[in-house]
């Protein structure tokens, strides 16, 4: 199969099983509020972010050998994986030994991160050491995933999660219906995941038997130092980006309080759903440009970037347009009146969206060609703006200034950073097609969310009122999309794709 065949296999299955995992996750968040409430959602977003930081430990290992396996993978060489695989089965034991070590040493200092600790929540460091070992013990089998998703194989990783998780909610359920106990809810979880991680692993050696031979060869000098060098450009990414997407629960929860992190968790939760259909699509495309980088020329590079940066910015402002005017209606249906945040706030969760995920192909791309050094210090520079302006406006404005925060840092540096790396270093074009692109794409967005919201507007509430926005969200801005780029090059493609598809399933 070549590789448009591969990654449209690849992003049908694990878009399915994304969908399925995602409706499992809304249904679990319901139990979980109607059984625990606020209090329990905002510490659950508080320590999920504290580890998230601790992540750090992983020193950026994962991206670099990933990038390392694109290669040996496209050209069969076992050798050369097994021996990857098993430097990154030694990174990650120690990792995992590390996140263990070092989380359970910060429960002593749990209330630092909240502006007051709910009373009436027991078990508040039993709780965060759960969550602690949750994280931990899954560094010791995730790895394999790796080498599915390189060779193309996520819908294996995604489809063991999805039963996992379908069991897993299930129990969980019944626990919090039995006990109201949050214990129960944590316990269920660590045995989730340290199922799906073992099945994965399992499954992976089936599919590649060589994995259980013990004789890796020592790695080409070459590709050691190849790595050693993308590991200490990774760690600067790293830092920047755990402290800009993995510290607003601990701000929130620091400045506002522990409920509205709570109320916060659930917004980002419906944004947690976009970003996996996004993740499916770049999980399924990435290692097919992965296999591109590694065998074509820079005019095939080229080509496959534009088709795939119009596509992305298609995508990523419909589905924009569709948070900012279905969050609110949504929410009020499926948790209450009372998980609502301002209007304000949803525009900049949106806007975040939308920075972040247009972000996305430029920095796939700046991945699968190893260009991890060239914009290390951008990353720690973001970091120190985001958390500057946050804490800044966290006083004044509270979540609003929090989100300002990270806006900011956004436009300020990885916006025009990153794509000038792309494209000077990688794709050898001047980087201002990319600008001119951006700006105009943006501009095709912001003109189809305002007819969106108008037409919106005259929508009454209720189930058929959110049914006939959803169904105004659908058309209105693909239909001004359709229009705009009808002629262009990217939308030719899309469209004998799409005729091709159609012909191959008659």
């Amino acid at each position: 199969m070549d590789r448009l065949g591969c990654a449209a296999k690849n992003l049908k299955l694990t878009a399915a099983g994304e969908m399925a995992l995602a409706l499992l996750k809304f249904l679990s968040r319901r139990l979980f509020v109607v059984f625990l409430g606020k209090e329990y959602l905002g510490i659950s977003g508080l320590f999920t972010d504290i580890l998230s930081l601790l992540s750090l430990a992983e020193l950026g290992f994962g991206v670099s050998i990933t990038y390392s396996l694109y290669a040996p993978v496209a050209c069969g060489d076992t050798e050369g994986v097994k021996s990857l695989m098993e430097l990154y089965r030694r990174v990650y034991r120690m990792t995992g030994i590390a996140v263990l070590a070092a989380g359970l040493a910060l429960t002593p200092f749990l209330d630092f991160f909240v502006k007051e600790m709910p009373e009436n929540i027991p078990n508040i460091p039993l709780i965060y050491m759960l969550t602690v070992l949750n994280t931990g013990v899954s560094y010791f089998f995730s790895y394999k995933a790796t080498l599915l998703f390189v060779q193309q194989r996520k819908y294996i990783d995604t489809a063991i999660r999805a039963a996992v998780m379908l069991l897993a909610t299930a129990a969980q359920a019944a626990a919090l219906w039995l006990t109201r106990n949050y214990l129960w809810y944590l316990g269920i979880a660590i045995v989730a995941s340290l199922a799906q991680n073992f099945l994965i692993s399992l499954k992976t050696d089936r599919l590649n038997p060589y994995l259980r031979e013990r004789d890796a060869r020592t790695l080409p000098q070459e590709t050691a130092e190849e790595i050693r060098r993308n590991v200490k450009a990774m760690l600067f990414h790293r830092i920047g980006s755990a402290a800009v997407f993995g510290t607003d629960n601990i701000l929130i929860s620091k400045f506002v309080g522990v409920a509205a992190t709570g109320v916060y968790s659930n917004y980002i939760m419906i944004r947690g759903f976009l970003n996996a259909v996004i993740n499916s699509l770049f999980q399924a495309v990435t290692p097919a440009m992965g296999n591109l980088n590694a065998t074509e020329t820079d005019g095939e590079k080229q080509l496959a970037f534009r088709r795939l940066d119009f596509f992305s910015a298609w995508l990523f402002g419909w589905m924009s347009i569709c948070l900012f005017w279905l969050y609110d209606p949504f929410i009020d249906l499926w948790l209450g009146e009372g998980y609502l945040l301002p209007r304000p706030v949803v525009f900049l969760i949106t806007a975040n969206f939308y920075v972040s995920s247009m972000r996305m192909p430029v920095s796939n791309m700046k991945g699968v060609m190893g260009l991890f050094w060239d914009d290390r210090y951008r990353s720690i520079a973001e970091a120190a703006v985001n958390l500057a302006v946050s804490v800044l406006l966290a006083e004044r404005w509270g979540i609003a200034g929090i989100l300002a925060g990270t806006l900011v840092s956004a436009l300020a540096l990885p916006v025009w950073i990153e794509p000038l790396v792309v494209y000077r270093k990688g794709l050898h074009l001047p980087v201002r097609e990319y600008f001119m692109g951006y700006l105009l794409r943006s501009a095709v967005t912001a003109a189809a969310g305002t007819a969106t919201g108008i037409l919106c507007g005259e929508v009454g509430g209720g189930v058929g009122g959110f049914v006939l926005k959803a169904a105004l969200c659908a058309v209105v801005p693909n239909g001004i999309y359709l229009a705009a780029y009808w002629r262009t090059e990217e939308m030719r493609f899309l469209k004998n794709l799409a005729l091709a598809a159609v012909k191959k399933k008659r």
